[in-house]
């Protein structure tokens, strides 16, 4: 018998995909920005996206719903998120601009089992014996990199891992909607750059010769940041979370290929098996509650 096919899903998996190929191939825009400063970049994304997302909420009426569910516990949340987003940014940027992708890939990569560690020791989640062999088989493949892959700039990809993964256990923790907590921890982020801008040598100044083109691009830096986001919640409010979690092998896939295609990065042997090991692991982990139901589901 045909089934007709869900239209709104199969828009929401599109989006879902997409999102996660924009944030994997911004690699490829944050370099062409190579001529800021990474810490200024930063600055820009951060005001730029505040007032992408202020207009925003301002169209969707979103502000007193956030008002509304605005508690001091809320507040520390995306104050320790925003921290954590402030790093994984700043580290994205700094390596896509100096050609470490596949390391920023990794990270992403490994931000789940992250996710998944923190919220067992943070919050008491339960974890079954795939899910703690996922997490051995990460931690076997992460020391391997470090012993084995001398090509590697080791810090990036726990940077990203551990700031990623802790910022979604964070989330988790949070009863406000992806806008209302992006914006939360843009405007954090925001009222804290302020005064490093007048205490420091970090500055908005951009370089006396900056073409008009580079120019045009840093402006649209805020769409960059917060689009995904969009793409994102809409895939997420129409589809399961089984389905969400494969989203995961977007963005670090995109990551990989962004390097070995447009970056020429070396990759060793050593890198290459890792990279697939814990791809492995992640579709078995992600895989699990789609046996659990299979078993579970009555026969006729």
């Amino acid at each position: 018998m045909f089934c007709p096919i869900n239209t709104r899903y199969v828009l929401a998996a599109g989006a879902g995909v997409v999102a996660n190929v924009i944030l994997g191939a911004s690699s490829l825009y944050w370099k062409q920005l190579a001529v800021i400063s990474p810490e200024t970049l930063l600055g820009y994304r951060i005001f730029l996206s505040l007032a992408t997302l202020a207009l925003a909420m301002l169209m969707l009426q979103r502000f007193r719903a956030l008002a509304e569910k605005l508690t001091w516990r809320t507040v520390g949340i995306h104050a320790a998120a925003a921290y954590l987003v402030v790093l994984n940014w700043g580290t994205f940027i700094w390596a896509s601009i100096h050609g470490h992708v596949v390391e920023s890939g990794l990270g992403y990569l490994i931000a789940p089992f992250i996710a998944i560690a923190i919220a067992k020791v943070v919050i008491g989640d339960t974890l079954s014996a795939v899910r703690l062999a996922g997490l051995v088989v990460i931690a076997m493949a992460v020391a391997a990199l470090m012993l084995r892959s001398g090509e590697l700039n080791h810090w990036v990809y726990l940077v990203i891992g551990v700031t990623w993964g802790g910022y979604a256990c964070a989330k988790k923790l949070t009863p406000l909607d992806p806008f209302g907590g992006l914006f939360m921890e843009t405007f954090t982020l925001c009222v804290l750059w302020l005064p490093l801008l007048a205490a420091s040598q970090v500055s908005l100044t951009l370089p006396g010769n900056l073409p008009a083109a580079t120019a045009v691009l840093l402006l649209v830096c805020g769409l960059v940041s917060v689009v995904p986001l969009w793409l994102f919640a809409y895939a997420a409010g129409h589809l399961p979370l089984s389905a969400m979690g494969f989203f995961q092998f977007v963005l670090p896939t995109t990551q990989l290929l962004v390097a070995l295609v447009f970056y020429r990065q070396p990759l060793s042997n050593n890198t290459l098996l890792c990279f697939s090991v814990i791809w492995a692991a992640l579709l078995v982990i992600l895989s699990e509650p789609l046996w659990r139901f299979g078993r579970l589901r009555p026969r006729n």
